[in-house]
């Protein structure tokens, strides 16, 4: 390979310690191998906690996420794609085509670099590339591997292809989502693949915890289609335990009323509970008929079920949902409201714990308002950077990595490996 000395680790990796240890994963160099949604959130948290991410990308294509929109100012392109942007924060972007041998050459130098890989290969795509976490491993004994696909590595279906919509579907979810007397419902917005992506993230932190200052490196493999299941939850309990299969119920809870009601700006979320507290709220809805000994209790108020709710809705229809939520929390009852985008960004609960806040500056779209941390470790420092340009930071991570000549990356652009 032209322009790599024999040591593919430089010198100064100490001052890339030394600039980011202060940082809980400031220590971790991580190889994010990853595109669309799972795998990029799970490194989108390693970085924002301090890991030093490097994301390969195709050259002259990159992640396919970029060319999917919405896009900033509602024009096309690809440093122009939100989900991009949102995903992909604080990240450095390499581009190396791993289709050929000097890309791949190039790619395991970097892997006896890293202390995590993280991956979403499909596994006959993986397996094509001779990207096996047997190869990873003899590469590199301390490098955790993190795996994320459809269906797992092993089972009948480990090769077949699933988006957002079949995961959820097979997962059953999707079987108990909306009303009874309509086909099922897909869940939005990506909710599986986010879930398989914190399940990767946390599956690494583990597997470095393990691992320690000297031990070797682990495989961590995650199922999207497992995570799915997950979500279903008390529905995959009850038939495992009881044979029940949950069937769709729309908006109606077994307990009454627990329920979102129309209310005058909108919708309001009634809760009637904890139990003991319902005479607090009956009376809030100015109805002495909701204190009649007959739905004092749980039971009577199942078994009168319609009668509740109307006495509910004339009331609910001439207040607005906020008025409702604070009512409802000031007599200690579990009310809320449904929330446009609007109103969830605007809420001074969000805004007194400074939740959103404005990533650095973009040389393409400038600055963008997003999440911060999804959870607070008290001293521990959360930045949220901004996304990479495609192969902006090839020369620096080729050279500083790798150690390769300005003359060496010339050669290898030329030959369309970067």
């Amino acid at each position: 390979m032209i322009g790599v000395p024999p040591n593919s680790r430089r010198a100064d990796d100490a001052v890339r310690l030394r600039a980011t240890a202060a940082r809980p994963l400031g220590s971790l160099r991580v190889l994010d191998l990853t595109q669309l949604r799972a795998g990029p959130y799970c490194t989108r948290l390693l970085a924002g906690f301090g890991a030093q991410v490097i994301k390969v990308e195709r050259p002259g294509k990159g992640d396919v996420l970029r060319d999917h929109g919405p896009f900033v100012g509602g024009r096309a392109g690809r440093e122009r794609s939100i989900p991009f942007h949102w995903l992909n924060l604080g990240k450095k972007s390499v581009t190396l085509d791993l289709e050929a041998s000097e890309g791949r050459e190039l790619l395991w130098r970097l892997i006896r670099t890293a202390d995590v890989l993280v991956e979403s290969f499909a596994p006959r795509v993986k397996r094509r590339l001779g990207l096996t976490y047997d190869a990873a491993r003899a590469a590199n004994p301390r490098l955790v591997m993190t795996s994320i696909s459809s269906f797992g590595e092993s089972g009948p279906y480990r090769d077949y292809r699933a988006n957002e919509t079949v995961l959820y579907a097979m997962s059953g979810g999707m079987y108990t989502t909306g009303d009874a007397d309509r086909a099922p419902l897909a869940a939005r917005p990506a909710m599986t693949q986010f879930t398989a992506g914190m399940h990767a993230y946390i599956g690494t932190l583990m597997a470095l915890f393990r691992r320690g200052p000297s031990g070797p490196g682990e495989h961590v493999e995650v199922s999207m289609q497992e995570s799915a299941l997950e979500n279903v939850e008390i529905q995959l309990a009850e038939y495992l335990h009881e044979g029940k299969v949950a069937r769709r119920k729309g908006n109606e809870h077994p307990l009454v009323p627990w329920r979102t009601y129309p209310c005058r700006d909108g919708y309001a979320a009634v809760i009637g509970g904890p139990l003991r507290h319902w005479a607090k709220a009956a009376e809030m809805f100015e109805e002495p008929r909701l204190l009649e000994p007959k739905l004092r209790h749980a039971a009577g108020r199942i078994e009168h079920r319609a009668e509740v709710e109307s006495l509910l809705r004339p009331w609910l229809a001439r207040h607005g949902k906020k008025d409702v939520y604070h009512m409802g929390q000031a007599r200690g009852l579990a009310f809320g409201y449904v929330a446009d985008l609007k109103d969830a960004l605007e809420s001074p609960q969000h805004r007194a714990r400074g939740f959103f806040v404005d990533t650095d500056e973009h040389p393409e779209v400038g600055r963008l308002r997003v999440c911060g941390a999804p959870f607070l470790v008290r001293g521990a420092d959360w930045t949220v950077g901004r996304a990479p340009l495609l192969g902006e930071h090839t020369a620096e991570v080729l050279t500083g990595c790798l150690g390769l000549s300005d003359d060496g990356i010339a050669t290898l652009r030329e030959r369309n490996v970067l």
